[in-house]
């Protein structure tokens, strides 16, 4: 059986109107500090008290605390009593002699001071962690400002990489990543001091007392061996099948970078978690709180987002974000699925890729790219799209031609993060979970790994070789057809701006896409959204709102369409809309109804 997590308004302490999505929005805006800055990081585990603290079930042998024999305190994971923790291939090998995932816990630190941190030989990648510490998380602004290594280069300053989009800062929480740059995605990482300088984002010194720590990933000889990832799979609603989602969370991640899926477990969250848009997305990841196991990857399924966010399949609230704790506001990626197994599978890696600290290839916006020097840059991402030299990358801001390639220098990214249990020699085994850190911790359910889908998977045909597209310009039933991202949203991109600037205007040839039994269920709602939006200046408006609210009320029509002829109502006619809403407040599909009464507010 699946599991349920404490509803939202059960939260003790919160000043927040009951813990509801709505009751949140009001306090979001008050206190919002870099929300959604794209680039911005992770999270401090609870519990640390100074010292070492080893993670991923490695127990030092007594007064050796973590490697390199300093003193300090450690713990080491509960097995899982059902043993599904132990899932997928790696079964071999017993516990770690040393532990794959350390974490430095530094103390409160003090704004705009340099911090030293050692790294030792063998360490794959850090990622620092600056937190204030409050309960509720905060929404004041708090990240990394600078790093630099042992011989004086800097590898992030001013909160930033120069030439990417990154903001090392947001709300309570920030971190940045070493490596994330090319020049820096060496294995092993070049050993010594590292000092890191936190600050508050230039928008004033916080009140609250501030943390810093530094966790690092290291295997005997600096070499990536293998790992598990769990993951905390949580359903908003009846926005997609349990079964559906176990299934893209196994097909997309079995196997990528070299990595097994070790336990699924899923939560329940409400229906009313259901929407989610930029100011709601913080305190959406804030539910987590409670989950299962550290480090896990924690996924939120949703039926929708919106404000920003609308038209997007997938938004992780930096890169990277944080798998050491849970109810952060950086505890997860949030996606909505489609039930196409290629598309999905492109969706999640892509997230996955920014929660680790990838950044696109190339951004919408042409004066930015990565800061890796293996992958290719597009002159013009939104003039060429399929034309791109990065096109079949897996972070093209679009999902590119979901084929899924990675570099080697992206790869390394991924695997020295601190998202997955680790295997620190050739044959030896993966470490243990370490139990969540504070929260209560459910007892959810891991079902047998049995099922999984390969990794791999082809090049999608390109949108404009499909009949459903003949009528569209190449590039708009592209952006039709693909993978928004909320970074892209976060950087400024509106998508049906970037609709429009491609060509796909025309109401008409827009609900010709949302009728069409052949096309992309992802793409007939986005073109049935537009329609809406193509309509509402226009004299054919009054036609092509009977038409959509005629696609809304059908229940033959795929849930995905009815939501997009659903906005596309919202955003002829406000007033449609609500009489919208009242026709489909009982409709047998409660998302559709829902998602309906949401849009005429």
């Amino acid at each position: 059986m699946t599991e349920s997590l404490a509803p939202a308004s059960s939260a003790a302490g919160r000043s927040r109107q009951q813990g509801t999505p709505e009751g949140e929005r009001g306090a979001t805006r008050a206190r919002r500090g870099g929300l959604f800055a794209a680039g911005v990081l992770a999270a401090l585990a609870a519990g640390a008290c100074g010292g070492r603290v080893v993670v991923d079930g490695f127990e030092p042998p007594d007064g050796a605390g973590g490697s390199a024999g300093t003193g300090g305190s450690t713990s080491a994971a509960t097995p899982d009593p059902t043993g599904s923790g132990q899932g997928g291939d790696i079964n071999e090998g017993g516990a770690p002699p040393i532990p794959p995932l350390v974490e430095e816990d530094l103390g409160e630190i003090a704004i705009g001071v340099p911090v030293p941190v050692d790294i030792p030989p063998g360490t794959l990648g850090f990622t620092a962690i600056a937190q204030l510490m409050t309960s509720p998380p905060s929404f004041d602004p708090i990240g990394i400002a600078e790093i630099y290594g042992p011989d004086g280069r800097t590898f992030m300053a001013d909160y930033t990489i120069p030439g990417t989009l990154a903001s090392f800062y947001n709300q309570g929480i920030g971190t940045a990543a070493v490596p994330q740059t090319g020049a820096a995605a060496s294995v092993p990482l070049v050993p010594g001091t590292y000092w890191i300088t936190i600050g508050d984002g230039g928008f004033g010194r916080p009140t609250a007392p501030t943390r810093l720590s530094v966790w690092r990933r290291q295997t005997l000889d600096g070499r990536f061996h293998g790992g598990k990832l769990d993951i905390n799979a949580f359903i908003a609603g009846e926005a997609i099948s349990e079964e559906y989602l176990q299934s893209a969370l196994r097909r997309a991640y079995q196997g990528f970078v070299g990595l097994d899926v070790g336990s699924v477990t899923v939560h329940r969250l409400g229906a009313e978690w259901g929407f989610v848009d930029e100011e709601l997305l913080p305190i959406l990841l804030e539910q987590t709180a409670g989950a299962r196991g550290r480090p896990a990857l924690n996924v939120i399924a949703v039926s929708q987002f919106g404000g920003r966010l609308e038209s997007a399949a997938g938004a992780t609230p930096s890169a990277p974000s944080v798998a050491v704790e849970h109810g952060t506001h950086l505890s997860g990626i949030v996606v909505t699925l489609f039930e196409d197994p290629q598309v999905d599978t492109a969706i999640l890696r892509h997230e996955l890729g920014h929660f680790t600290g990838l950044f696109h290839t190339t951004e919408i916006e042409p004066a930015f790219a990565d800061p890796l020097d293996d992958t290719v840059r597009c002159d013009d991402a939104l003039e060429l799209l399929e034309l791109c030299p990065d096109y079949d990358n897996i972070m093209f801001p679009t999902g590119g031609d979901f084929s899924g390639r990675m570099t080697p220098q992206q790869t390394t990214i991924v695997q020295a993060s601190a998202v997955y249990r680790g295997i620190v020699e050739n044959g030896g085994g993966a470490a243990d979970p370490l139990p969540a850190g504070r929260g209560p911790s459910p007892a959810g359910r891991a079902p047998d790994p049995a099922g999984r889908g390969q990794a791999g998977h082809g090049a999608a045909p390109a949108p404009g070789d499909s009949a459903w597209a003949a009528a569209l310009p190449s590039r708009a039933a592209t952006l039709l057809a693909g993978h928004f991202c909320g970074h892209s949203a976060a950087a400024g991109a509106d998508y049906f701006a970037l609709l429009r600037a491609t060509g796909g205007a025309d109401a008409d040839r827009l609900l010709a896409v949302g009728r069409d039994p052949g096309a992309p269920v992802q793409a007939r709602e986005r073109a049935l959204a537009a329609a809406g939006r193509a309509a509402a200046p226009s004299t054919a408006s009054a036609r092509v709102l009977a038409d959509l609210e005629a696609l809304a009320v059908d229940p033959r029509l795929p849930r995905r369409a009815r939501l997009g002829a659903i906005q596309g109502v919202a955003a002829a006619s406000p007033a449609a809309a609500r009489a919208l809403a009242a026709r489909l407040a009982a409709d047998p599909d409660r998302v559709v109804g829902r998602m309906a009464i949401r849009a005429a507010r």
